[in-house]
């Protein structure tokens, strides 16, 4: 059963959150932009799920699909135009706020998160975007996925947009061939040494279909 995240899911969101920026990587790319260990990301991003602003980490951009009465697979799907990198980086800030975080430190960050705004893809024309896709492992292969696309997709259908977007990590061969399963094709490719050096991979990837 596919259905529309709640606040119960918090924890499990997550854990999504963080399994699909960790991907094929040795550390996940939030750890890397935050520079901070696993528990302190972890508090940050169950904070920025329930912020005040919708973005597309928010639990209310997210659909779950569920095994048994258990939440075993997510996706996120949002509008780039006005749920994207910008309304996120302002619920991050203020999830950080309680820690206090020094001026070097915020420093740090925002250099960070330019490089990895140099590598990210610009959303395609009149498109909805999919992001924060991940399945838990013992479910893997199920076509879970593929359902969560399938009722993100006619959402899309429903919304009037041209186009769906979604990104995939530089090297994460599993993730690419499930978005091109879906009908998905690359249709950007951003690279830098900068991204490489700070993120453990090349950069990143645009796919898009028709809905």
């Amino acid at each position: 059963m596919v259905r529309p995240a709640e606040e119960r899911d918090v924890a499990f969101l997550v854990w999504v959150m963080v399994e699909a920026a960790t991907s094929h990587l040795d550390r996940c790319v939030w750890d890397s932009l935050l520079g901070t260990r696993s528990e302190e990301t972890r508090a940050v991003l169950a904070s920025v799920a329930t912020s005040s602003t919708p973005h597309w980490c928010h639990l209310d951009r997210f659909l779950v699909a569920e095994i048994d009465g258990e939440p075993v697979a997510a996706a996120s799907s949002y509008d780039p135009a006005t749920e994207g990198n910008d309304p996120l980086a302002e619920a991050v800030l203020q999830a950080l706020a309680p820690s206090a975080p020094s001026s070097d430190r915020l420093e740090a960050i925002i250099e960070r998160a330019g490089v990895l705004d140099g590598c990210t893809p610009k959303p395609y024309a009149d498109a909805w975007a999919i992001e924060n896709v991940a399945v838990v492992p013992a479910y893997r292969s199920r076509g879970l996925v593929d359902e969560l696309f399938e009722a993100i997709i006619a959402d899309v259908r429903r919304r009037g947009r041209e186009h769906v977007q979604i990104m995939c990590l530089d090297g994460n061969v599993r993730a690419q061939r499930a978005w091109e399963r879906n009908g998905f094709e690359v249709r950007a490719t951003y690279r830098s040494r900068g991204f490489q050096e700070l993120y453990g991979c090349g950069g990143l990837d645009l796919l898009v279909r028709q809905p």
